[in-house]
C-alpha cells in the first residue's frame, strides 16, 4: 500500500507541461490553418457575390422583356463594362423608351433606372472572334446614353414590344460579370427567342 502511494505521488511530480518550442509549433500550425480557412471563405464570398450579380442581371433582363411586351414600348438594358471604380456610377441601366425604336430612331427615354451590382462586381468587356470588344457605336442611330455622366463605352440590349430582342454588336451572346476576372458569372441571351439563362 505504501509503495502504491509513493508511486502515485511520484507520477504527479514527474509530469511536465508543454515546452516553448511545442507551443510555438502548435500556434504556427493553427495560424496556417486559420489563414487557409480565411482564404477559402473569402473565395466563397466572392463567388456568391458574382452569382448574385448574374442572377440580378438575368432578372432585370427578363423584367425589361416582359415590360416591353406589356407596355408596348421598347426597353433597353445598357451595360457599362469595367467601371473605373465603385464610385463611378451604376453598373447598368434599365431604360424605357417613350415609343418603340423602329418608328423613331431618336426616341428619348421616358424612364431610366440605375442598377448596381454587389461590392466589386463589374460587367466584363466581351470580345468577338477577332478579339475586338463588343460595344455600342456611339455614332449609331440607335445609340442612347442613359446618363450624362456615362463617358466610356456601353453595350446595349434592346427588348421590343413584339417579344424580339436585339443585342447590338452581337445578335446573341453572353454578358459576363466578375470580380477581377475570377470568379466569373455568365448570362447567355438568344436574340431570336429572347431566351435568357445563366451558364453553369
Amino acid at each position: 500500500m505504501m509503495a502504491l502511494r509513493q508511486r502515485l505521488a511520484g507520477v504527479g511530480r514527474d509530469e511536465r507541461g508543454f515546452t516553448l518550442t511545442e507551443m510555438l509549433v502548435v500556434i504556427a500550425i493553427l495560424g496556417i490553418l486559420i489563414t487557409i480557412a480565411v482564404i477559402i471563405w473569402l473565395g466563397i464570398l466572392e463567388r456568391r457575390r458574382v452569382d448574385a450579380a448574374a442572377n440580378q442581371l438575368k432578372a432585370d433582363m427578363r423584367l425589361a422583356h416582359s415590360s416591353a411586351t406589356n407596355q408596348l414600348t421598347d426597353w433597353r438594358v445598357v451595360l457599362i463594362p469595367e467601371k473605373q471604380d465603385e464610385d463611378a456610377g451604376p453598373d447598368y441601366y434599365l431604360v424605357r423608351l417613350a415609343a418603340p425604336y423602329p418608328e423613331n430612331p431618336l426616341v428619348p427615354p421616358s424612364e431610366v433606372i440605375p442598377r448596381t451590382f454587389p461590392a466589386n462586381v463589374e460587367v466584363m468587356v466581351q470580345k468577338n472572334k477577332s478579339g475586338a470588344p463588343i460595344q455600342d457605336d456611339a455614332g449609331g442611330g440607335y445609340y442612347l446614353s442613359p446618363d450624362a455622366s456615362v463617358s466610356g463605352p456601353t453595350r446595349t440590349l434592346e427588348f421590343n414590344p413584339d417579344g424580339a430582342m436585339t443585342g447590338y454588336g452581337s445578335p446573341s451572346g453572353t454578358v459576363r460579370v466578375t470580380i477581377d476576372e475570377d470568379p466569373q458569372g455568365a448570362v447567355r441571351y438568344l436574340a431570336a427567342t429572347s431566351r435568357i439563362k445563366i451558364l453553369p
